[in-house]
């Protein structure tokens, strides 16, 4: 298997992210990441909040990336990522919530 690449950024905040997010999306059914990457945040939350789906986007450029990342760790709240360019017209899906981490300065 091709070796993953790595956003060492999301591997300093996850943690701290988590604890945060454990509170407000409590009552959350389904969050829509917004610039998901890797995927690294998507792999690392949605198992750790069983309780909610958690949708990964990400420009069609990168979705082999963060394809990749969600292959290799699958959650069964995790479902496939969706094709999303925030200056395009966006997929029909309802979401609860709304997740965006490291992408504001690359937008």
């Amino acid at each position: 298997m091709t070796e993953l690449r790595s956003a060492p950024a999301t591997e300093r905040n996850r943690g701290p992210i988590l604890a945060e997010i454990t509170h407000l999306f409590g009552e959350t059914q389904t969050v829509l990441e917004i610039g998901s990457g890797t995927g690294q945040h998507g792999v690392f939350f949605a198992p750790n909040l069983p309780h909610l789906t958690w949708q990964t986007s990400e420009v069609a450029a990168n979705l082999p990336l963060l394809k990749r990342w969600l292959l290799a760790h699958p959650s069964a709240n995790l479902p496939p990522p969706l094709n999303l360019d925030v200056d395009a017209s966006w997929p029909d899906i309802e979401v609860d919530a709304v997740f965006s981490a490291n992408t504001a300065h690359i937008m």
